[in-house]
C-alpha cells in the first residue's frame, strides 16, 4: 500500500473515533419543550460509563431514564447503591424525540430527596 493510501485510511480512523465518542451526547434530539416528571420503580439499573440508565416502570409504560455519567452521579451522592431494582423514584425531564419511551433525567428524586443531575 502506498503512503498516501495509508495517510487517508489512518485519517479516516482518526475522524471515526471522535464522532462515536460524541454520539451520546446528541442532546439536541430530546423534547426541553415539554418537561416531563415520572414517578415509578426501578427495574433494570445500570451504574455504567458513559452514562448511568434505569429502567422505570411507570403506570402503563416502561421508560428508559438516562441520567448522569457515574462520576457525577458519585459527586452529588446519588452512589449505586441508591438505585436498586424495586426501588421507587421520580424523574424529570426530556422525551426523546428519536427513541419511543426514553427520557433524559435532570434530576431524580429518592426518598424525598432531589439530586440535580446537570
Amino acid at each position: 500500500m502506498n503512503m498516501s493510501r495509508r495517510l487517508f485510511f489512518a485519517a479516516g480512523a482518526a475522524l471515526a473515533v471522535p464522532a462515536s465518542s460524541r454520539a451520546h451526547h446528541g442532546w439536541g434530539s430530546y423534547d426541553a419543550a415539554n418537561p416531563l416528571t415520572l414517578t415509578g420503580e426501578i427495574k433494570r439499573s445500570e451504574f455504567v460509563n458513559p452514562h448511568v440508565h434505569i429502567d422505570l416502570a411507570t403506570p402503563g409504560k416502561m421508560w428508559e431514564v438516562t441520567l448522569a455519567p457515574p462520576f457525577r452521579m458519585d459527586n452529588r451522592g446519588a452512589i449505586a447503591t441508591l438505585l436498586p431494582v424495586g426501588k421507587k423514584i421520580t424523574a424529570y425531564g426530556y422525551a426523546s424525540r428519536v427513541k419511543n419511551a426514553e427520557l433524559r433525567a435532570e434530576w431524580i428524586e429518592i426518598d424525598g430527596k432531589r439530586i440535580e443531575l446537570r
